[in-house]
């Protein structure tokens, strides 16, 4: 789930507990039968003002929730607040959040508030330093200018070396031990095939090998725009012109224009681009993807390379893997009718043409990590589409603490956590999912479609479902400094070599996830970083996960009145333990392995949703794709159909707030 569709439903989920319940006198006696904040029809103490005259001021309380209630529950927000020019959205997460102000004080020692390591405490002092050397390293603008294009034309060579351009096609060993060290360096966007390691399908509790098809240097549905792809192709001629050209662009005092690109690029660049065109037309369709049938084909090494004589996959896999790591089970393969179709379009493209796509993989990938001349190109490209001023630059510091919060996150996270997510605030919010999960629990039994297969099924996943509140707890746990010290202990930190640091993070990434393929999955490991504002459902480990940065206000506060806290986090935990039994999850049991789907009740949201309409660009409407988001729409209504009515339950049976 995205930052924006939580703080919608935050609103949503706030706004029915305003219009339905209203104050609620409540009385605790927790505090030897001293009044706390609850104990009136009005709460206010300074948290519950605070509260209050957030959501008040995001509403239009005089609105009528029947005829707008967009306006009802947003509209003080959509008055007072316009998108920056360097943005292309903004929701009230970028106003109230102040997670960027912490983790600066945590890795910005110029601000002087940078946290302390205990006198001896070795690990906590190695985790300081390569915060605070990862900063800096980004922060050196004269160092990372001066290095100028010269660590991405390095990488590049060695491409070029591994794989020799001619008119033919290119030989198979070639080819193979080129994508297998693409896979090694753990780029964002591999070419032609992507190796990934994850939960096997089949026995949950060990990691699998899969396969999947990859290479396209934007999302799918761009090369659909002639104009954009145009905008790409532009682009990907500027950035060789950059990068590979006879001029350096370091003083270069406007962008680079069309006229200022050679034929050579300009062709070279049209070459990528058709070839890419061609892999958009073998590609496997979302639906049989996101079919865990479809896509828990099974294939050995041998089968592999049948499907691709061009390929020898041993040869891929020895390259990709580190020493010592041996896989020898068969290689899950989602996109297995990509594979026959991929060796026909490798027979008939010759290797220079592959030789320039894998260059610009490389280049698209690495080229945000030098200096913004070189860039220009990228940063220009990446505005357009995003909807935004190419002029507007974010100031220095946030690119930087974004770049430690990318690589560094859960050892940025420990400090975090100490300031943001303290006393009983990861009590609480597990408190609420339990609860969220037997409203839920309760549900099911009344369901009459439901037969008692399914029913008993969905129960026992309900029961099996784990929780990861705040920060990952093991692999590592970002409480503890020595496990974050040995974790990153590989990961080589440079405070004068910033390309080197972003460009080791993820090769050392990948060979982290290359040698778990042979220990058990540990389900409590959380894959994104405390302070992001963020959840998520993990089907194959039957997980729901909360980061810290997203269980602060507006969404939650431990000192809020309980029905605030329901209609924030409440609402957003039913959403993500609601993503257990959408379109998607649904197939999968309570250990995560792929069952038997049913087809029933979700039509009616598919065409619901589909009727709705928004306005585009060209002042047209269009209408949602109900099919698309059904997954997203499902969550939506049971979460808070289950957080409101858990709500109730517990008003109901202890009304003055005793227990």
């Amino acid at each position: 789930m995205v930052a924006t569709k939580i703080q919608l439903l935050t609103a949503i989920g706030v706004a029915l507990s305003v219009v339905q319940a209203g104050p609620v006198p409540i009385t605790n006696n927790n505090h030897g039968g001293k009044p706390s904040f609850n104990n009136k029809a009005i709460c206010t103490t300074p948290q519950c003002v605070l509260t209050a005259a957030g959501f008040l001021n995001d509403m239009e309380p005089l609105a009528n929730p029947c005829e707008d209630f967009s306006k009802f529950t947003c509209g003080g927000f959509y008055d007072k607040v316009e998108i920056p020019a360097g943005k292309s959205s903004i929701d009230t997460a970028d106003l109230m959040d102040n997670t960027m102000r912490i983790l600066r004080s945590i890795v910005d020692p110029s601000l002087g508030k940078v946290p302390k390591a205990a006198p001896g405490d070795v690990a906590a002092q190695n985790n300081i330093k390569k915060l605070h050397d990862l900063f800096s390293s980004c922060m050196d603008e004269a160092a990372i200018l001066k290095a100028g294009r010269k660590p991405l034309v390095d990488e590049i060579q060695k491409i070029i070396q591994y794989f020799p351009a001619s008119e033919s096609p290119a030989s198979k060993a070639t080819l193979s031990s080129t994508l297998g060290y693409l896979n090694k360096l753990g780029l964002r966007v591999t070419p032609l095939i992507s190796l990934s390691v994850d939960a096997d399908l089949n026995d949950t509790s060990i990691n699998a090998l899969y396969v999947y098809e990859a290479g396209w240097g934007m999302p799918q549905g761009d090369y659909k725009n002639p104009e954009t792809v145009q905008h790409y192709a532009d682009t990907m001629a500027a950035m060789f012109q950059v990068v590979l050209g006879e001029g350096d662009v370091a003083n270069r005092s406007q962008p680079l224009t069309s006229k200022d690109v050679e034929k050579e690029w300009l062709d070279a660049a049209k070459e990528v681009v058709d070839f890419e065109l061609q892999l958009l037309d073998i590609r496997t369709s979302l639906d049989d993807l996101y079919d865990p049938v479809k896509s828990n084909e099974r294939r050995t090494i041998e089968e592999l390379n049948t499907l691709t004589p061009s390929i020898d996959w041993s040869l891929v896999l020895k390259e990709a893997m580190p020493a010592g790591v041996n896989y020898t089970r068969p290689l899950v393969v989602p996109s297995l009718p990509f594979l026959p179709k991929l060796e026909v379009l490798l027979q008939k493209t010759s290797s220079k043409t592959l030789q320039q796509y894998f260059t610009w993989i490389v280049v698209k990938t690495l080229g945000f990590n030098l200096a913004k001349p070189y860039r220009q190109p990228l940063d220009t490209f990446d505005n357009i589409m995003a909807g935004i001023s190419g002029e507007v630059k974010e100031e220095l510091w946030k690119d930087c603490v974004n770049d430690v919060n990318r690589y560094l996150g859960h050892m940025a996270g420990h400090y975090y956590i100490q300031e943001a997510f303290k006393g009983d605030s990861r009590k609480e919010v597990m408190t609420i999912i339990d609860n969220i999960i037997t409203s839920y629990e309760r549900t099911f039994p009344v369901l009459e479609w439901l037969d008692k297969t399914t029913r008993d099924g969905a129960i026992k996943k309900l029961k099996a479902m784990a929780q990861v509140i705040g920060y990952s707890t093991v692999a590592p746990d970002v409480a503890s400094s020595e496990s974050l010290d040995s974790y990153f202990k590989d990961y080589t930190v440079d405070a004068g070599d910033y390309f080197g640091n972003l460009l080791r993070h993820p090769a050392w990434s990948a060979a982290d996830a290359f040698s778990r393929l042979s220990l058990p999955i540990e389900r409590l490991s959380m894959s994104l970083p405390p302070a992001i504002y963020n959840a998520y459902y993990h089907p194959l480990m039957n997980t729901i996960n909360f980061m810290a940065g997203m269980l602060q206000m507006p969404m939650f506060h431990v000192e809020n009145p309980e029905y605030v806290n329901y209609g924030g986090i409440g609402t957003v935990s039913g959403h993500e333990i609601g993503h257990a039994f959408d379109n998607s999850g649904r197939l999968y049991d309570a250990t995560g392995r792929p069952i038997n789907a049913f087809e029933e009740k979700s039509q009616c949201f598919v065409e619901q949703y589909g009727n709705f309409t928004v306005k585009g660009p060209d002042n047209k409407d269009y209408n949602v794709d109900g099919q698309l988001t059904l997954g997203e729409n499902l969550a939506d209504n049971g979460g808070i159909k289950m957080s409101f009515r858990i709500w109730q339950s517990r008003l109901k049976s202890d009304p003055n707030g005793r227990k």
